[in-house]
């Protein structure tokens, strides 16, 4: 019997910080612009949502979300 999947939010953030270490390493201009959008109040499923239909590559729509919502849970 399959359980409903439970939070795990330091596991989360981890991946979180993670994706947002592997991006700036990797694409800092993708990351600038994600740390743009995010302040202009773009959410991480938005950004997701984007990406995907902008480049068909779900890997890194999912990262993106991943790295807003990083600088959202620690940009205040």
């Amino acid at each position: 019997m399959n359980k409903p999947t439970q939070p795990m939010p330091t596991l989360q953030q981890a991946l979180d910080a993670e994706s947002y270490e592997w991006l700036a390493g990797t694409h800092p201009v993708i990351l600038g612009a994600l740390e743009r959008e995010v302040a202009g109040g773009r959410t991480p499923d938005q950004i997701r949502l984007f990406v995907l239909r902008q480049t068909g590559r779900f890997e890194i729509a999912l990262r993106c979300e991943q790295v807003a919502r990083h600088i959202l849970t620690f940009a205040g």
